[in-house]
């Protein structure tokens, strides 16, 4: 079997078993984008959802960094907003010779990256989103790759729909929640940074760390951070205090907060 195939089936049992166990929508999405990444030999793989406005909006990736959202949510449109209004894949091999989104491009261009490629994510002909993979090289995904890529953007509607699955909520309350959770996490991520004294790439990392370390949930920890019930003070993630009146107590370097599950 092939080195590539064989890591792709590992990942995908990987990967399908998570969507049943505990299931975090936004720590799942952002774990597939760094496997495109990794299975595909790009640079930075994305993940973005519509709003009720039908524009698309950042929900996960395998990086984060301060200008994220400039190169997520261009003005102007780009390969994922083109790739999720025409529900098929677009392709943008060598970015110095783009012209279709002018603001995209310049972006990605000064960010690094010379290469663009979209997969719409689709419920029953629908799409709801799209997986977006960057590259420092320029060149186009060859079929092979671009079959594991739209199996990956499948995987990803897999998760926002099984995102308070049992709750029975319409396709586009399971969208706003997803959204909805990720605008908690930027606060969360904005109160960490400058706690902290990190970067926002850097108090992403701390907020999975102590969700995963503590076996809870990324929109919960990231609630309860932008509320001030929780108090991480140092990117170690081991140095733990609650906020005063949160009405937790306990020993430093112990987690004083349980998330509601």
């Amino acid at each position: 079997m092939d080195s590539l195939d064989r890591r792709a089936r590992q990942a995908f049992v990987l990967l399908t078993g998570r969507l049943v166990t505990n299931f975090d929508a936004i720590d799942y999405l952002c774990n597939l984008a760094h496997l495109g990444v990794d299975l595909l030999d790009v640079s930075v793989g994305g993940i973005l959802l519509a709003d009720r406005r039908r524009a698309l909006r950042f929900v996960a990736a395998s990086m984060e960094w301060s200008g994220v959202h400039d190169l997520w949510e261009p003005r102007g449109g780009g390969p994922s907003m083109d790739a999720f209004l025409g529900g098929s894949a677009v392709w943008s091999p060598d970015l110095a010779t783009e012209d279709r989104w002018p603001d995209f491009t310049a972006t990605a261009r000064t960010a690094g990256f010379a290469a663009a490629h979209a997969f719409p994510m689709r419920v029953c002909g629908q799409a709801v989103g799209a997986l977006s993979l960057l590259s420092a090289q320029p060149g186009k995904l060859d079929v092979e790759a671009a079959e594991l890529a739209q199996t990956l953007a499948d995987l990803a509607t897999m998760a926002v729909l099984n995102e308070r699955a049992g709750h029975r909520p319409t396709v586009g309350e399971q969208l706003g929640h997803v959204l909805n959770n990720r605008i908690t996490i930027e606060q969360a991520k904005g109160v960490l940074a400058e706690r902290l004294h990190v970067t926002i790439e850097d108090a992403f990392s701390v907020l999975r760390g102590y969700t995963r370390q503590h076996n809870l949930k990324l929109a919960d920890v990231a609630r309860a951070v932008a509320r001030g019930d929780l108090r991480i003070t140092s990117p170690e993630d081991g140095h733990v205090m609650p906020s005063a009146g949160s009405g937790h107590s306990g020993r430093r370097g112990t987690a004083r907060w349980t998330a509601a599950r």
